[in-house]
């Protein structure tokens, strides 16, 4: 399907949006959950989704979020105080109690690893002195990280109406955790010592997230449980140099749901060419041109991942159509964007296929005719 668009206040420029229904080759892995996205870690690209950018309560998925704030404002080896407020956070807690002192790198790893509310909300106040005001910069941190339906509350999940996010918000978050080393590598640890203050010895914490260790390549991220939420995973897993991110909310089987995912992402999808640079996209007129057409091609080539029959991709092309002479091989004459299930997946300059200069005028013509 073709459309053309006249964009207001830009006469020689036209938007052309073109709509192209792929070719299944896979079958459709089963899910129970209706709220999940598949996004190849790498380019953000979407695979497979449903419901993706419906907004839901997420539980303690939220706490990558804090954990990447709280790695970007402060010191690991930092001390903060446990608050009266933190000490009377609700489960699931790790015991903290008010005038406790715990590093930020030992709070981070049981907010991670094991979940731990408390210790979320004394990393809120010892960053930001308040956490309804770290909660307002975690939604600040989700909108630039590309997560636009995204607003927090609170540090820890805890269920409030303002406190919400989606499935494809929860795997932009996760890819920014993957680019954090010290997060990246918490979230993929299956269990570790927390050096408790009110302890004499450290205590073994376990994680929650039920694929590491049991999935071939799971590295990460992070579970969500609570009665408004439901079951919450945001899964992650390389293999072979690809890092995929499975995210399903309210689920019958978070584990499961993200095991059929990924299997289906690094098993079902393949890279398939979208666009093609040494293909002609578009011939235009070109006015005093001699000849008086151009070729118009891309930049460059572009590959998705594919493997569903409900993957729609779609490219929307600005250009300007009046082009006048010379123009000159590889001058951009505008720009393709490439949109996969409704999310961008990247801009592609488009270009002169050849030198064409200005036609003669008619007395040079003559001139030269007579002379020959």
């Amino acid at each position: 399907m073709l459309k053309l668009i006249k964009c207001s206040g830009v006469p020689l420029l036209a938007l052309m949006v073109i709509f192209i229904m792929v070719t299944p080759v896979a079958a459709h892995p089963y899910v129970s959950s209706n709220y999940y996205c598949l996004m190849d870690a790498e380019t953000g690209q979407v695979i497979l989704a449903k419901n993706m950018d419906k907004t839901r309560p997420v539980a303690s998925t939220t706490k990558m979020l804090t954990a990447i704030l709280t790695n970007e404002y402060a010191d690991l080896a930092e001390i903060a105080e446990v608050s009266q407020h933190a000490d009377k956070t609700p489960e699931y807690t790790i015991g903290l109690r008010a005038g406790q002192q715990v590093s930020v790198g030992e709070l981070l790893k049981v907010a991670l690893i094991r979940s731990s509310n408390d210790a979320a909300v004394v990393l809120a106040e010892h960053v930001a002195g308040d956490e309804e005001l770290f909660a307002h910069l975690m939604s600040k941190k989700a909108f630039g990280s590309g997560a636009m339906y995204t607003h927090f509350k609170n540090a820890s999940g805890l269920p409030d109406n303002e406190h919400y996010s989606t499935a494809y918000d929860l795997a932009q978050i996760g890819r920014y955790v993957l680019a954090d080393p010290t997060v990246k590598e918490l979230v993929g640890t299956r269990q570790s010592k927390f050096k408790h203050p009110g302890y004499s010895q450290p205590l073994t914490i376990t994680t929650t997230n039920g694929l590491l260790g049991s999935y071939p390549g799971a590295n990460g991220i992070k579970t969500g449980t609570a009665d408004a939420s439901g079951k919450c995973l945001v899964a992650s897993a390389q293999r072979q140099g690809r890092q995929l991110i499975a995210v399903a909310l309210k689920s019958a089987d978070r584990i499961g749901d993200c095991v059929r995912l990924l299997d289906y992402g690094f098993k079902q999808s393949t890279l398939t060419k979208v666009i093609d640079k040494s293909l002609v996209f578009k011939q235009v007129n070109l006015l005093n041109g001699e000849p008086d057409r151009v070729d118009i091609y891309p930049a460059e080539d572009l590959s998705l991942w594919i493997g569903d029959k409900s993957l729609n991709i779609e490219k929307k092309v600005q250009m300007d159509y009046e082009l006048e002479a010379p123009v000159r091989k590889g001058q951009k004459v505008g720009t393709m964007a490439v949109y996969c299930e409704g999310k961008p997946a990247q801009s592609i300059d488009l270009v002169c296929g050849q030198n064409i200069d200005k036609k003669a005028n008619v007395w040079f013509r003559l001139l030269k005719d007579f002379s020959s």
